[in-house]
């Protein structure tokens, strides 16, 4: 049996330039704060391994600054710490994986194809290297099956980029009795491929306004005859978005109050994009909702989504395209069978006339 602690995404020395400076500094401290809380949970539960499938760093060539720290936290862990670089810091000739003093904790994985590392006499860690910003390496390693075998390694779960795509049959095939991977920001879950459990653990902060999803790291068992992981979900800055249908409020007043119906917990930890979607029925002050959603959210970003209420029926006669399309729709409504479809058209039409008239903002 073997005890891990499975991390990955920590993106050190991301700026978070979309943030006002002050907020953006408190996100960089956080990252490293979560990661000296991993390394004394890798001492509490007396943790034989520490994994880190890639992405370590936000870049390949981090300030010195940035990689002397990190170096110096996993320099305090009490077991070895096995990095396999991905593609936002893929080991490149200027890596500070290469050019800085490691400590003697800290082995990373140079070779673009799995190279063993191992552990104890019976357990195995395979690991391997994104030498550039894209990767394909391949699962095939030839395994002992009487020894414990783990793979950690970038890869997209999703199977969709150059990120070294993971194909789940390809897994299967590969007998790892556990594998560790990383680029996924959000958590995957456990999952299972023939004999190989795996799991991508999801950075351990958010990066972005759109980077929602749970956040954390895994520790726990590992055995050839299953696993028995925990996911930790760090008390750290978190990003969600929040739709907030405008619908019939009329006032100020009562889009505060619906506002507040929609709050999550610990709201000073989270930052919020609002999303105002649906008709509205007047002008609200953005700037004065931002401003006080900002005394209680980390930060809050506003978004109006939301298109003017009309009503259709005042295009019928115009000989335009608006026109066109309302007569269409009520055509359309005429020949509907039931109140469900009617609505669902009503609703169709309010937004497709206020895309024609520009005043309906797309996603991003």
């Amino acid at each position: 049996m073997l005890t891990l602690v499975h991390i990955a995404d920590l993106h050190l020395g991301a700026e978070y330039s979309f943030l006002p400076e002050e907020k953006a500094a408190v996100c960089r401290e956080a990252q490293f704060q979560l990661l000296e809380r991993v390394i004394d949970h890798s001492g509490d539960i007396s943790a034989e391994v520490i994994l880190i499938p890639g992405d370590l760093f936000d870049s390949p060539t981090p300030p010195a600054p940035v990689a002397s720290r990190a170096f110096a936290l996993l320099g305090k862990a009490r077991c070895p710490v096995l990095i396999s670089p991905g593609n936002h810091d893929y080991l490149g000739p200027k890596s500070p994986y290469l050019t800085m003093a490691l400590p003697e904790n800290v082995f990373v994985f140079q070779s673009s194809r799995l190279t063993p590392y191992f552990l104890h006499t019976d357990t195995v860690i395979w690991g391997a290297a994104f030498t550039s910003a894209n990767a394909f390496i391949p699962f095939d390693a030839p395994l002992d099956p009487q020894h414990l075998n783990v793979l950690s390694v970038h890869g997209d779960l999703k199977g969709t980029s150059g990120y070294n795509p993971v194909d789940s049959s390809q897994l299967a095939d590969s007998e790892f009795d556990y594998a560790a991977f990383g680029h996924n920001h959000a958590f995957s879950g456990l999952h299972r491929a023939g004999h190989t459990v795996y799991a991508c653990t999801g950075c351990t902060m958010g990066l972005s306004v759109t980077d929602i999803g749970d956040k954390g790291f895994l520790s726990g068992a590992v055995d050839k005859d299953g696993t028995s992981l925990r996911f930790h979900r760090p008390n750290a800055v978190r990003f969600e978005s929040i739709d907030i249908p405008l619908g019939q409020v009329t006032e100020d007043r009562e889009l505060a109050k619906l506002v507040r119906t929609h709050l999550p917990e610990h709201c000073e930890r989270v930052c919020a994009t609002l999303y105002l979607i649906g008709e509205r029925k007047y002008e609200p002050d953005l700037e004065g909702l931002e401003g006080a959603l900002n005394q209680i959210f980390f930060h809050c970003f506003i978004r109006d989504r939301s298109h003017v209420h009309r009503d259709p029926w005042d295009y019928m006669n115009r000989d335009d395209l608006l026109g066109a399309v309302t007569r269409r729709y009520r055509t359309m409504l005429d020949a509907a069978d039931n109140q469900i479809e009617q609505a669902r058209l009503l609703r169709s039409l309010g937004y497709a006339l206020a895309a024609l008239e520009g005043e309906l903002e797309l996603p991003e």
